[in-house]
């Protein structure tokens, strides 16, 4: 017989939001889209610890922080601050760690910049690419690793083993709560920390979707309005009466190469959820600007749910790729136009990677931290 699985805490830290409590007072008015006019999306973020995350964290392990890493432990102490230690990562040796996240793609963007910015533009600084070594101090080779958000996100919560990184384009978080689910269900885990985080703001990013025109606001093809952030969640098998925020009712993903689904793509992927028996309340697109992607997926929809209410969340974060279907799961559970008892429907898509689906039951909105010491007890 297979668990149900439970969200007992989550935790976020995007550019417009820094936590859960500011994205709830969001919600107490008319929330405010994103403005991408007035952001160079060229620019290095240099995020920054928050106060409670810099008394945390070490010294030593401050020094190697990379901007992704910063993310994570922010949205850690944000999920750490709204858990109940007794009853949360009390047996943290057990817990795996998921980890839907980038790589380490800021390192040549923030590299060029300085170079660009030392010689006045970008042909005279390719022209002397080798200097770069001489800028690059030795401890950026642990701020680079593809282990470093792992580390930190482990060290943190005190989890053993550092997880694995999740490598599915903008559908890796959605993998990693698949396969949270998936070990939970099955009783090979009673709990599991999942991490999506990542930033569209990099060099291999911005170039790739510079070259398909879907960073000009005129683009015929769309626009997508590229940022970052990262949310963190805790999952378990706890029954429903110990105050969980959502029961995770199905997770599932299939391959598809195409860069773009089809309209028959998008439909027989919500078939699948109709046919397991579920009737969403709610549905959360993916949506992210790609007109011709959204128009599928729209479709779709009106298809085979009908007059669904839908909600998209990328007018208020913007498109965060890997951490985007965890970011919509979490803000659906502040969001108070989804009444408790509502079962969500959350789409995902990654590019020429494939497609998939969130099922939750909404049990209760995200609230004030239930125990604001937990963070310092950590």
């Amino acid at each position: 017989m297979m668990n149900p699985v439970y969200i007992r805490a989550t935790g976020i830290h995007t550019e417009q939001y820094q936590d859960l409590n500011a994205l709830n007072a969001a919600f107490l008015a008319p929330p405010k889209q994103i403005d991408l006019s007035d952001v160079d999306i060229y620019q290095a973020a240099n995020l920054k610890l928050n106060q409670l995350e810099r008394h945390a964290i070490a010294r030593e392990d401050r020094s190697i922080l990379n901007d992704l890493a910063t993310s994570i432990l922010n949205a850690s102490g944000d999920m750490l601050s709204h858990a109940n230690k007794l009853a949360g990562l009390d047996n943290a040796e057990a817990t795996p760690l998921y980890a839907g996240t980038d790589g380490v793609a800021e390192y040549s963007f923030s590299a060029l910049s300085k170079l660009i910015d030392r010689f006045g533009d970008a042909n005279t600084a390719m022209k002397n690419l080798g200097i770069l070594s001489g800028m690059t101090n030795p401890i950026n080779m642990m701020r680079f690793l593809s282990t470093n958000p792992l580390y930190h996100a482990s060290k943190r919560m005190g989890l053993r083993g550092g997880g694995y990184p999740i490598r599915g384009m903008s559908l890796s978080g959605l993998y990693a709560i698949e396969d949270a689910m998936s070990d939970i269900a099955a009783n090979r885990a009673q709990q599991g920390v999942v991490v999506a985080a990542a930033s569209m703001r990099n060099f291999d990013s911005l170039v790739i979707f510079g070259k398909l025109g879907l960073l000009d606001p005129q683009s015929e093809a769309g626009t997508v309005n590229p940022s970052y952030g990262s949310a963190v969640l805790l999952l378990d098998n706890l029954t429903e009466g110990d105050n969980a925020l959502a029961q995770v009712l199905r997770v599932s993903s299939r391959y598809n190469a195409a860069p773009f689904p089809s309209e028959q793509d998008w439909t027989s992927l919500l078939q699948d959820v109709a046919v397991n028996g579920i009737t969403p309340d709610v549905i959360v697109t993916y949506c992210n600007g790609v007109k011709s992607n959204d128009a599928n997926e729209l479709a779709a929809i009106e298809s085979v749910f009908p007059n669904t209410p839908q909600h998209n969340y990328k007018s208020l974060f913007g498109y965060t790729s890997k951490a985007n279907n965890a970011l919509d799961l979490v803000t659906a559970l502040s969001d108070p136009a989804i009444p408790t008892g509502a079962t969500v429907l959350i789409n995902g898509a990654g590019f020429g990677v494939g497609i998939g689906y969130i099922v939750i039951k909404k049990l209760r909105h995200n609230s004030l931290p239930m125990n604001p010491s937990t963070l310092e007890a950590q």
